[in-house]
């Protein structure tokens, strides 16, 4: 079964990480742990605490020897129980797994913990490991089903014994398998005993030869006791112990919908601050974190997937040779991580093409691309177009603009989308120094971003607002997100792609990873005036949408610029429009290529 493992202590909990390795089998661990932060603490602050955390827990993976690598997950919450219960709402395991101690389980009570589980939940007391046998008494149904399991999983693993142990007030017949199903023929099963009389003082005179016990919780319907009179007679024996309990429905507390939120405006921004603060430690990582490009690789190839690398183009004669040196060379020929590397020409007119085409790399000019569909220029019709080119099931976007390239800028983009299956798309952050004439002052890039994009995220999509740079080029995704989004056709894009990804599949799809530092061609104030009249035309519809209004529809589409000539000031009249493409799975050709039915599951 596919176990989740609450850790807190990494130097006690060895052992229970051990256990749920044997539990999980060959199927799916997680290491999970979840920082506590007090009423009044940042959430956001915590980061740098997370990050040392899974690179603690990747650590302990390293040294377990399992046939499939565990993954480690670090959430932060305001307890312990709540960042796992939010774990297991993302990673869905068939199985939590955690230490029971004397104070209870993750900072709560036992009670609560078991009175409506996030999933089926083992707790475990004592050093269980060392058990050579291992009693478990059963009453029938989905407790019993579950102890036995998980009994018979631990034998297997660590050449144990099981008594099965049914208790009733009557004699009568007893049938192991109506109790338990074939669970009672598993071979690790030594023993079928059947007893009538009190079943506290039974199972403790059984347990006396035995060396641990799993065992179910009440099965009482409502009951405020989850372990009954039963359970705490058996930990009144001090022997170690598993205590289950099968899953009930609980809500996630994750992601708060957009709508509603509390209605009062304070208490909605510290709700959403909450949110954002627990995203922003969560779902920021650096690339520092991925450099182990062979473990990717072997990633990758155990999910059986495909990855494409896309650079958009347009006038980057002076630096596409370097980018394209620098995939290749680390993540093509050196290690096998990506598969497929393209380059999607927006009509250049010098020699970006010629130069890319020399370099042995595939081009296509978008403008040719889907040609019965026509074409737009910008950024945002070129990335659209390039999903029908790319063949790869997780698809990275790298601006070719860039002087200061590394290979982290796309290996950083992947190592999240391989390593954390919750996530969908990746955006990338760095420090930008602007270049001023001949120096390169330390800040100051990214004026569209800090000007325009982040207050208007603040304001009307605060979700967002722990994205450094929303705007930034370098990005990837799932194919199976990206095909289902519409496209705006210019800078727009990267706008409308994170507040649709945020629509459609909730803020923990999303993760950010710092790359340090880019440098690249800085933009005139001019040509920045107009991507930022582009962002607003994107926000607008998007805004307007939620409200049912037509902001986009009766704003504006024609932008002045004034700009001085000859002592005099000047009026440039520009007709800026951001057309919106549909989710590329709707177009037809798309449908063909990729084999795509017609019925209501290929539509989104």
């Amino acid at each position: 079964m596919k176990v989740l493992v609450a850790l807190s202590d990494l130097t006690r909990d060895r052992a229970l990480a051990e256990l749920a390795l044997a539990v999980a089998g060959p199927d799916e661990l997680i290491l999970a742990t979840a920082l506590a932060v007090g009423a009044e603490g940042s959430l956001a602050a915590e980061q740098p605490r997370v990050r040392a955390r899974r690179g603690q827990l990747d650590a302990l993976a390293l040294t377990l020897g399992a046939a499939r690598p565990p993954r480690s997950v670090v959430t932060v919450a305001r307890r312990e129980w709540d960042g796992i219960a939010d774990a297991v709402q993302r990673e869905s395991p068939d199985l939590l797994l955690a230490g029971l101690d004397e104070d209870g389980v993750l900072g709560t009570t036992i009670d609560e913990a078991l009175a409506q589980p996030p999933c089926d939940v083992a707790l475990v007391r004592g050093a269980f490991g060392q058990a050579r046998h291992v009693l478990v008494p059963v009453r029938g149904g989905r407790y019993a089903r579950l102890a036995v399991a998980i009994a018979a999983a631990f034998a297997r693993a660590g050449d144990a014994g099981l008594t099965l142990l049914h208790v009733s007030e009557k004699r009568r017949p007893v049938s192991f398998h109506q109790l338990v199903g074939e669970l009672a023929y598993d071979e690790r099963v030594e023993e079928l005993v059947a007893r009538v009389g009190d079943p506290a003082a039974i199972i403790a005179t059984e347990l006396q030869s035995s060396d641990a016990i799993v065992f179910g919780a009440t099965a009482l319907a409502g009951a405020t006791d989850q372990l009954g009179p039963v359970g705490r007679a058996i930990f009144a024996a001090g022997k170690p112990a598993i205590l289950v309990r099968t899953r009930t429905a609980v809500a996630s507390s994750v992601f708060l919908p957009r709508t509603p939120l509390p209605a009062e405006r304070g208490e909605r921004s510290r709700a959403i601050g909450e949110i954002v603060d627990r995203w922003f430690a969560e779902n920021t990582f650096s690339s520092a974190e991925f450099a182990d490009i062979g473990r990717l690789v072997e990633e990758k190839q155990r999910q059986g997937l495909r990855i494409s690398v896309g650079l958009p183009a347009l006038n980057e004669a002076d630096t596409i040779a370097d980018v394209i040196r620098g995939i290749r060379k680390q993540l093509m020929q050196r290690h096998p991580l990506v598969d497929e590397l393209v380059v999607i020409d927006s009509n250049s007119t010098d020699r970006t093409r010629e130069i890319a085409k020399a370099e042995g790399v595939p081009v296509h000019v978008h403008q040719r691309i889907l040609p019965e569909l026509g074409a737009y220029p910008g950024k945002g019709e070129a990335l659209w177009k390039s999903l029908h080119v790319l063949s790869g099931d997780l698809i990275v976007w790298v601006d070719t603009d860039v002087t200061s390239f590394s290979s982290k800028f796309v290996y950083g983009i992947i190592g999240p989308l391989l390593l954390r299956p919750e996530i969908q798309f990746v955006k990338a952050f760095y420090q930008r120094p602007l270049r001023v004439g001949g120096e390169v002052q330390a800040t100051g890039g990214g004026r569209v971003t800090e000007l325009t994009a982040r207050p208007l995220i603040n304001l009307f999509f605060p979700e967002l607002s722990g994205i450094v740079q929303p705007l930034s080029g370098e990005q990837g995704g799932r194919r199976s997100l990206l095909e289902q989004l519409p496209f705006f056709t210019t800078y727009g894009v990267e706008t409308g792609l994170l507040i649709d990804t945020l629509q459609r599949a909730g803020l923990n799809a999303i993760a950010q990873v710092d790359m340090k530092t880019r440098i690249h061609r800085n933009q005139d104030l001019y040509a920045l005036s107009k991507q930022s009249f582009e962002i607003l035309q994107v926000a607008l519809r998007r805004i307007g949408e939620a409200r049912g209004e037509r902001l986009w529809e009766d704003a504006n589409s024609t932008m002045k610029l004034i700009r001085p000539r000859n002592g005099r000031l000047r009026l440039e009249l520009h007709d800026i429009v951001s057309v919106e493409r549909p989710p590329m799975a709707t177009v037809p050709a798309y449908r063909r290529s990729r084999s795509i039915s017609d019925g209501p599951s290929g539509r989104g």
